[in-house]
């Protein structure tokens, strides 16, 4: 006798959507995040990048 797990006829589907400069922008937290983890005064540091960097991606 087959005992296996009935399939219900009905799933619960999710989807979402991100656009790319959303998911650059959580990346981005993230980063930030990790970097600030391993010591506080590389925030001022990341801050003076962005403004020399700014937009050179």
């Amino acid at each position: 006798m087959d005992e296996r797990a009935q399939v219900p006829e009905h799933w619960l589907t999710f989807e979402a959507s991100v656009s790319t400069s959303g998911f650059w922008a959580g990346i981005e937290r993230f980063r930030t995040a990790v970097m600030l983890a391993m010591h506080p005064d590389v925030e001022v540091l990341d801050q003076e990048l962005n403004a020399l960097y700014e937009g050179q991606l």
